[in-house]
């Protein structure tokens, strides 16, 4: 028997908010935009965050680098050996270019930047680019990380690796796509739960991959649960392991 799926439309709540240009951009690319449960983008004490209206006591998410849980991993995660995405993602490289082809809220992003990367972000969903934007807009407010953010953290006009056409090329590419829910438990965090009705699933990884295998020079990172499966093992050189998740490392096809 097929589920038929509710649909709802994105509601837009602007109650304070100083950037008209993204404000306008929101108004441009949203309006059109559904979701799987009811939410809502509010752009409120000049700030943009999105809302589940079913659970509007978790609060809302927003992209806060300075702060909260991103903070405490600047000062007390440690260096590129007990970060895992960095460690997959930047190996010994001094200074790499990443391609996060998959930026979502930019946390890993952020803290490949912190620990020496030169990370560009790729964001195809509309209402995901808006929380971007506006987190790059605060982050540059902030004293701690304004320099970081303007220096190394570059979110592309191009909202996908496919439509890239710049001149800069890429050390590493990475990849964190949205997996369906295998089984909904107590321990999914509410916040993934909410980008899932949002976001959807991303139904071309594997033409994702093969583009990242093209562009990439040196590797192509992309995490996964750690029941998925590897996407290619005959290219895979490595892998990092967490409790929950495993970054496969890959070797790119010659160019």
């Amino acid at each position: 028997m097929i589920v038929q799926t509710e649909v709802f439309k994105l509601k837009i709540d602007i109650v304070d908010y100083q950037d008209d240009e993204i404000i306008s951009e929101c108004m441009a690319t949203c309006q059109e935009v559904t979701c799987t449960q009811p939410l809502s983008l509010v752009f409120a004490d000049d700030k943009v965050s999105l809302i589940n209206l079913a659970r509007q006591k978790q609060g809302g998410i927003s992209v806060d680098w300075g702060t909260g849980t991103m903070k405490h991993r600047m000062n007390y995660g440690g260096g590129r050996n007990s970060e895992a995405v960095a460690k997959a993602v930047l190996g010994q490289m001094k200074k790499p270019i990443v391609f996060d082809a998959t930026a979502g809220l930019g946390r890993d992003a952020f803290i490949c930047a912190y620990l020496g990367g030169d990370v560009h972000l790729f964001e195809r969903h509309p209402c995901v680019r808006i929380l971007l934007k506006d987190g790059i807009r605060r982050a540059l407010q902030n004293d701690v990380i304004a320099e970081l953010v303007h220096n190394n953290i570059h979110l592309e006009e191009a909202h996908t690796i496919f439509e890239y056409q710049g001149d800069v090329l890429p050390d590493t590419i990475y990849m964190d796509p949205m997996y369906p829910e295998r089984v909904k438990s107590s321990n999914v965090k509410k916040e993934m739960d909410t980008f899932h009705y949002l976001v959807g699933e991303d139904l071309d990884v594997s033409e994702l991959w093969d583009k990242a295998m093209h562009l990439s020079h040196k590797r192509v990172v992309m995490k996964n649960p750690k029941w998925a499966p590897i996407q290619n093992s005959k290219r895979l050189s490595g892998s990092v392991v967490t409790k929950n998740h495993r970054f496969d490392i890959f070797v790119p096809f010659e160019k």
